[in-house]
């Protein structure tokens, strides 16, 4: 995807917020364009969040997430400075990943 994944990563004591957006079309091949034609399905079906090169979430998604997915977590025993990584891929193959690191709230 052309456009970046965003993040939001704060700590407040020892729990750290994420926010991540990931622009993906998201398209579940049930929508017709205006041509009429069926829009081929892409989706985002699996997503790795990682702390300090460790994974800490990881989920399946499927084709009934909208467009441009926002997650938001918590994650306990986090300092600023933690280094924080997303990866997705859809099922096209495509990939995307982007990293930042935790600052204070």
């Amino acid at each position: 995807m052309s456009d970046p994944i965003k993040f939001r990563a704060t700590v407040k004591g020892s729990t750290g917020e994420v926010r991540v957006l990931m622009p993906h079309p998201m398209e579940s091949g049930l929508r017709r364009a205006p041509s009429g034609q069926l829009i081929p399905a892409r989706h985002i079906t699996s997503v790795v969040l990682s702390l300090n090169g460790r994974p800490v979430i990881e989920g399946a998604l499927g084709s009934a997430v909208s467009a441009n997915p926002l997650f938001a977590f918590q994650l306990e025993g986090v300092k600023a400075g933690d280094q924080l990584a997303v990866a997705w891929q859809d099922n096209t193959g495509q990939r995307g990943n982007a990293e930042t690191v935790f600052s204070a709230a």
